[in-house]
């Protein structure tokens, strides 16, 4: 017999190089790319130039301190393109190993698909940094001691011996990722194939965010951006979680977190600006106050006032768009909890209908019988029931 051609496989692996190999190995590029750095550190002659990309710089030694310190400058840059390039691969795993297996599950339209993305991204980001901020706020006692007794909160600390300028290296390496990972974002809207008109609403929370960051960063406003940071990330959290928990029909537990989010979210919106106005307003006017760029010292009043206008105004702009969205979701909450109701009636319902209708049919066999003669009837009920006829 002649053998059948073997059919040639319908998904051919794209060109090298090609726009569709970028997209579809761009983890792995990417992974490379930082791989040459970590590996430059093996090599005297390239440790110097790939410690300036990996470890941060800037570092100061004290006679008898006992860790190390560091002040930002120029080659902050440098350690922020690497630690881009390690947001891009983090990114990628999470949307491989973690939301493509649930998205294949959920059968989400494309707009749906692209949102639940977006809000896995975020949500995983947002809790590990929030948890990150509050153990630094713990270790370094910044506002936040437990160690001692009686356990207390003392704000004062954000604002004591500013300028800031030396910083524990966890804290400088907070600062450096949360700028890293909103840059991440700008190449990924190539990666992840955005669309052009998604463009203007992400840039409209990425662009807000990176400054914000680095502002509290060169500025030296560290500590207070450690406790707004913190608290802010914690009630994005609860709306990206909300969203999640919708997408995913999971309409219990999204009811419940979006009926706490609204005063939940308002009382974090509340400390942040009792926190930033307390600082700007009442902590900083009693410390030196100038602008002296060489010792980092920004402390006067047109910065504190606008930098306090800034992040009021972020709050109230914040809480509208959350009742915009709780606004918009309330029709839909309506019209699923109407439609859950129709169910349950119509499932209470088949029950006594079919118990009705057979008892209904059982009357009006008999009195069909009835109406015959009685040898007639005698034959009916032999065909219904043939084994219980009498000879």
């Amino acid at each position: 017999m002649p053998m059948k051609p073997v059919k040639s496989s319908s998904k051919k692996s794209p060109p090298i190089l090609s726009h569709e190999f970028v997209l579809q190995n761009h983890a792995d590029i990417v992974s490379c790319v930082a791989m040459v750095f970590i590996i430059g550190l093996m090599f005297q002659v390239t440790q110097p130039l790939a410690s300036s990309f990996i470890a941060m710089q800037h570092n100061l030694t004290f006679v008898g301190a006992p860790e190390n310190y560091y002040t930002s400058g120029w080659k902050d840059n440098l350690g922020v393109f690497f630690y881009i390039l390690i947001g891009i691969v983090i990114h990628a795993v999470i949307q491989e190993y973690v939301l493509d297996k649930i998205n294949r599950k959920l059968h989400l339209s494309k707009i749906k698909h692209s949102e639940f993305n977006e809000s896995g991204q975020l949500t995983a980001f947002f809790l590990s940094s929030a948890a990150w901020g509050i153990i630094i706020l713990v270790s370094e006692t910044w506002g936040l001691d437990i160690y001692s007794e009686p356990w207390g909160l003392d704000i004062s600390s954000i604002w004591k011996g500013y300028p800031h300028t030396f910083l524990p290296f966890i804290l400088k390496f907070f600062y450096i990722i949360q700028i890293a990972y909103w840059l991440h974002w700008v190449p990924e809207f190539y990666f992840q194939r955005i669309k052009p008109i998604e463009y203007s609403r992400r840039l409209g929370y990425i662009i807000p965010y990176f400054f914000a960051v680095t502002l509290l960063y060169v500025l030296n406003f560290h500590r207070l951006g450690l406790w707004l940071l913190s608290l802010h990330y914690l009630g994005e959290a609860l709306v990206h979680v909300e969203r999640l928990l919708s997408y995913s029909e999971k309409e219990v537990w999204a009811n419940k977190v979006f009926s706490v989010m609204p005063g939940v979210y308002t009382l974090i919106r509340l400390a942040i600006s009792a926190i930033a106005l307390y600082t700007f307003v009442y902590g900083l006017p009693q410390e030196t106050e100038g602008l002296e760029m060489a010792s980092g010292n920004y402390n006067i009043f047109v910065i504190r006032m606008s930098m306090l206008a800034g992040i009021v105004f972020l709050q109230v702009y914040l809480l509208v768009q959350l009742f915009k969205y709780r606004a918009s979701r309330l029709p839909e909450e309506e019209s699923i909890s109407a439609t859950k109701a129709k169910k349950l009636e119509r499932k209470q319902r088949k029950p006594v209908e079919s118990k009705k209708s057979k008892k209904e049919s059982k009357k009006s066999g008999d009195e069909d019988l009835s109406d015959l003669p009685e040898a007639d009837q005698d034959q009916q009920k032999a065909r219904i029931r043939p084994g219980k006829v009498k000879p």
